[in-house]
């Protein structure tokens, strides 16, 4: 479903990523993790194509981007975006149905019926009419959850959607993923917490600027991996490997 070859990308004289490339299957869950600064958001933002490249190219079902936005979904980190506009978390939900009626035509009924489906999925429903800048971190992140599930889309793409959310929130997001997997959908999600990921996810890209490994969880998520990724022996090596044997547990119990 993406294909990246040989991905370059600088801030300045500053690189971000180094030379990535890999091949991401369709119908997975997957995880961006690596060290801080390791370039995970920026992998996201490329692939949106909202930073350009300095070399390499990057493919969504073969295609180049413009060829297929509609079919992709973005959640942005919510520290990115002004809380303060002045719209109802009805109105942003409803944000995610432009792809398909056109960004200057007004939705119609079954578009805000899909995006009043996608509120009540995420247990919004009742916040509709509210300023967004009246809720909460967590449910501000259920907006955008919503918004990303009233777009329809094939390809799911989350940056750190788990960051400083409540309990409440987590829970509804994990449904939600686990979901969007059972209806075959591809789902890839920046997240920092190497204790989940072999819990919560099948396939991994391990960064540090340049590719360490990509693939599934129990081929990538080796200590020496993780070592190169975050450098040096560290407390992550019992952590990650703890969360494979959980992992290995969880899926002999449902066999």
């Amino acid at each position: 479903m993406i294909e990246c070859r040989g991905v370059t990308v600088s801030y300045g004289r500053r690189i971000a990523l180094w030379n990535i490339s890999f091949e991401l299957p369709s119908g997975v869950l997957a995880a961006i993790v690596g060290p801080n600064g390791a370039g995970k958001s920026t992998l996201l933002r490329a692939i949106m194509g909202l930073v350009p490249l300095q070399q390499g190219e990057i493919r969504l079902w073969g295609h180049r981007l413009a060829a297929v936005r509609r079919r992709i979904s973005y959640m942005p980190q919510r520290e990115s975006v002004d809380w303060d506009f002045p719209l109802t978390v009805f109105d942003v939900v409803l944000m995610g149905r432009y792809g398909h009626v056109g960004l200057f035509r007004r939705p119609r009924p079954s578009d805000e019926e899909r995006a009043w489906q996608a509120l009540v999925q995420v247990g919004l429903e009742h916040l509709a009419r509210r300023q967004l800048n009246e809720l909460s971190g967590g449910q501000q992140q259920r907006v955008f959850l919503a918004r990303a599930l009233a777009q329809d889309a094939e390809l799911y793409l989350m940056d750190e959607p788990f960051a400083g959310i409540d309990a409440a929130t987590e829970g509804v997001l994990l449904d939600v993923l686990r979901q969007l997997q059972e209806e075959g959908k591809t789902v890839v999600v920046v997240h920092h917490d190497l204790s989940t990921v072999a819990r919560l996810f099948e396939w991994v890209l391990l960064l540090n600027q340049r590719l360490v490994a990509a693939g599934p969880v129990e081929e990538v998520l080796t200590a020496e991996r993780v070592r190169e990724a975050y450098g040096g022996r560290s407390v992550l090596d019992e952590v990650v490997q703890r969360a494979l044997l959980e992992r290995r547990s969880i899926v002999r119990e449902g066999q």
